[in-house]
């Protein structure tokens, strides 16, 4: 009989534990997009693509990066491809959102808009460092595009963010 006692407490204890642990708060899986105009006037949007807790927001975007150098260069399949780290800070009405990136960046061969330079097109990944506001404790993270036409540069992040509420 004492050990079926000590089965009944302890399965008693689990439950309790369970119903504690899922009152506490909340985190959610939310698909956004970030699209920013880098260049030359560091402007973005935060836009959810699925319900959630966080809401669109819009503000300035700027970067910190090591230099317009690439971090290194390498040859792949005959192609020169530039690879470049940031971290990138978007500072909206809702609050704060900083991430890191790693992109790769491979020029066309076309100068689109006539400003003596080759456009080019990066992809790359990133992840969230901080945020404030809206975006206090956001994790995650997702895939980026970039077009950079000389002083125009333009991209688009998208990935899941999680929020606890």
């Amino acid at each position: 009989m004492h050990a079926r006692h000590i089965v009944i407490v302890v399965f008693a204890a689990t439950a309790t534990l369970t119903s504690v642990a899922s009152a506490g708060p909340t985190a959610a899986r939310q698909r956004v997009a970030i699209t920013a105009k880098i260049l030359p006037d560091g402007t973005a949007v935060v836009s959810p693509l699925r319900g959630g807790a966080l809401k669109r927001d819009s503000g300035t975007f700027s970067g910190q990066w090591r230099s317009l150098a690439p971090d290194r260069t390498v040859m792949r399949d005959g192609q020169k491809v530039e690879i470049h780290t940031a971290v990138w800070t978007f500072a909206g009405k809702q609050g704060v959102l900083k991430f890191r990136e790693r992109n790769e960046w491979v020029d066309i061969g076309n100068d689109a808009n006539h400003d003596g330079r080759n456009d080019q097109v990066a992809v790359g990944t990133w992840k969230v460092v901080l945020g404030t506001g809206q975006y206090a404790g956001a994790r995650g993270g997702g895939r980026s595009g970039h077009e950079g036409q000389g002083i125009n540069w333009f991209a688009r992040y998208e990935g899941f963010l999680t929020v606890r509420r």
